[in-house]
């Protein structure tokens, strides 16, 4: 059974239509690379993230980065990525977590290995901190 964007309306009944659209356009990409269950966090995560308040260009980031980021280093660290943007979010701006989520994917290549990415969202933490 494909999980199609429908089955998540409730959840994504939030995003602007911008938003929206960048979720369609990244969503073939994001089947071939996410499990179902991987399907589900991202989608909760790009529900989350929106619920930050701080505009449609940080959860656009996050739609298009994140299959790129579970691609290199795999889906689980899909979730650890999120919760480093929504702790960061009572931290530091929009502008900061969007250049997080933007160079996550060239983070997770050259780590590779999804514990050292975790390690290096954990640094970014403290960092900010």
């Amino acid at each position: 059974m494909a999980i199609t964007l429908d089955d998540y309306a409730e959840l994504l009944e939030d995003l602007s239509e911008h938003s929206r659209s960048a979720l369609e356009a990244n969503w073939h990409e994001a089947t071939k690379v996410f499990s179902p269950r991987g399907l589900d966090n991202y989608l909760k995560g790009t529900s989350a993230i929106r619920g930050l308040g701080r505009g449609d260009s940080l959860v656009e980031t996050w739609i298009t980065e994140a299959p790129e980021v579970a691609k290199e280093v795999g889906e689980d660290v899909v979730a650890e990525l999120a919760t480093a943007s929504l702790t960061l979010a009572s931290k530091t701006s929009g502008a900061v977590i969007e250049l997080l989520l933007a160079t996550a994917p060239t983070a997770a290549n050259r780590l590779g290995d999804a514990e050292l990415f975790v390690s290096y969202l954990q640094f970014v933490n403290t960092l900010v901190a």
